[in-house]
């Protein structure tokens, strides 16, 4: 029977200053092995294992990983202190469900996590305010699929991948939102045009953005 949630994990490491003595072609080489080696440690519970450089300035890695079990992850969180002992450590992470949405049809979320990497990520936490609860389902739903719209029907958007993933009482937040993103200058064009979507109105959190680029 096919599962429909997967356990989601992004960790957000910061390099030690002893890396900054490599040349850059040198430093690449010795994350990409760490990596390569916590990675094949973790094969047999891993959906999917991803790798950014990021683009923020208070984080120089992103690792994206989602497993159907928790036990993957708390492997990962052990092996990774030890695997990046001296180079890097964990500065902050996102937990969050990856399942069906109540707005959108189902995926195979499995095969959809394994897709080849697009050169862009793009994570956040997000936290809805507490009347958007209040509303009549029908109506939040009338409103996410005129959001989920504004998103398709772009000229920019094509491309681009989301995952809307869950951490109701698992995360300070109440939701994960992940993209894979083919362009960033597209996808700053779409953003901001969903920035007119009614949905918008009952946000009242959207922080930190991880940025990374793949590599």
């Amino acid at each position: 029977m096919e599962k429909e949630s997967v356990f989601v994990y992004i960790s957000a490491i910061r390099f030690e200053r002893d890396l900054a003595k490599y040349d850059m072609f040198t430093m690449k080489s010795i994350i990409e092995e760490k990596l390569n080696l916590l990675k094949e440690k973790l094969k047999d519970g891993l959906i999917s294992f991803k790798r950014y450089f990021s683009l923020r300035h208070n984080c120089d890695l992103i690792v994206w990983i989602s497993s159907f079990e928790t036990s993957t992850i708390s492997n990962f969180r052990l092996m990774i202190k030890n695997i990046l002992l001296g180079l890097g450590y964990e500065d902050f992470s996102l937990l969050s469900l990856y399942k069906p949405s109540p707005y959108q049809k189902k995926v195979d979320l499995a095969s959809y996590l394994k897709l080849e990497p697009l050169r862009y990520f793009i994570a956040y936490p997000m936290k809805k305010t507490p009347d958007w609860y209040l509303i009549p389902f029908e109506e939040r739903e009338e409103m996410m699929r005129e959001h989920i719209s504004i998103a398709v029907n772009h000229p920019k958007a094509k491309g681009i991948r989301s995952y809307t993933t869950y951490s109701f009482g698992i995360a300070d937040d109440e939701f994960v939102v992940i993209y894979e993103v083919p362009s960033l200058e597209t996808w700053v064009e779409v953003v901001e045009k969903l920035r007119e979507a009614k949905v918008r109105k009952w946000t009242l959190r959207e922080e930190p953005v991880l940025v990374g680029e793949n590599f």
